[in-house]
């Protein structure tokens, strides 16, 4: 127990709706009761606001998200990862130690790590999806747009364009121009967050074809011949994937993120469901892939 708060468990995965934000918001706030000792001052309340009325086109500027992967639930899903590993790692002791105004700022850069898919007002070709292999830069440039606006400093812009650069495939995070360690382990945890929170997501193996689609729609926004696909089909995607976990995403976890990941583990009682939750998706796939 810490601060006389009773210690916040995690509901199923698959009980938690993350189509909205009103659960994952309730579960930060727990989590950052059970931190810092204090209640929110309602800057999760109002950061969930910010993202929820830009996804659903209630923002000045955007329109509503049209990707079907790449949606509010892939964003909260990595949110709700982030929480739980920062909270896991607080309790834990572990250093550096971050304080109540870093985990605001990396958990703004989460709920903004893939606002680059949303399409401005007056975009007509296309979903988003075709943003797909350039939204990182669009994240950070929109996020500077959006926090500008209200106010924030220019450093603590830049920590958050710095923790959002340190996702998506084509970043190697340990490349990322972070200025302090406290950066650094944050950029390697939101990183995280983004790849084991889809990945555990229950329906995973099921959207996977949906994330064939968006990549092909920014193979052909991009002019790249067919031939140079990294992935030719759906199936293709599919047969990857299990070598994608065991190699792609596990150096980009122990390697580039310095193994943050086992923040998730209860610090408690020891399990691990989004471990749990990853490694049953990679047998569905499995399965999947003999019946192709």
């Amino acid at each position: 127990m810490k601060n006389n708060v009773t210690f916040p468990l995690l509901p199923k995965l698959a009980q938690i709706d993350f189509s909205c934000t009103a659960q994952v918001r309730e579960l930060a706030r727990e989590r950052y009761l059970h931190m810092f000792g204090v209640k929110d001052d309602a800057y999760i309340d109002d950061y969930m606001d910010v993202t929820e009325e830009l996804f659903t086109g209630n923002a000045p500027d955007y329109q509503a998200n049209d990707t079907a992967y790449h949606d509010i639930s892939h964003t909260l899903q990595a949110a709700l990862c982030l929480v739980e590993l920062l909270h896991h790692r607080h309790l834990e002791g572990a250093a550096p130690r971050i304080d109540a105004d870093d985990f605001r700022r990396a958990l703004v850069a989460v709920l903004f790590h893939d606002i680059g898919y949303l399409k401005k007002t007056g975009d007509t070709s296309g979903s988003g999806a075709k943003y797909t292999h350039l939204h990182e830069k669009r994240s950070c440039s929109f996020a500077r747009e959006l926090l500008s606006q209200r106010g924030w400093p220019q450093n603590d812009i830049q920590f958050v364009e710095n923790l959002i650069s340190a996702t998506g495939p084509s970043a190697d995070v340990t490349r990322v121009g972070f200025r302090s360690e406290i950066e650094r382990v944050l950029g390697q945890s939101v990183c995280t967050a983004d790849y084991i929170g889809q990945m555990s997501d229950p329906h995973y193996p099921e959207k996977l074809e949906i994330l064939f689609g968006e990549f092909r729609e920014s193979y052909l926004y991009q002019q790249i011949p067919e031939q140079d696909w990294p992935f030719a089909s759906f199936e293709d995607l599919l047969r990857s994937s299990p070598e994608f976990w065991a190699h792609f995403v596990q150096h980009k976890l122990e390697v580039e993120c310095a193994g943050v990941v086992k923040h998730l583990k209860h610090p408690v009682t020891g399990e691990n469901p989004y471990m749990q939750a990853v490694e049953r998706n990679l047998a569905r796939i499995e399965n999947q892939i003999t019946r192709l």
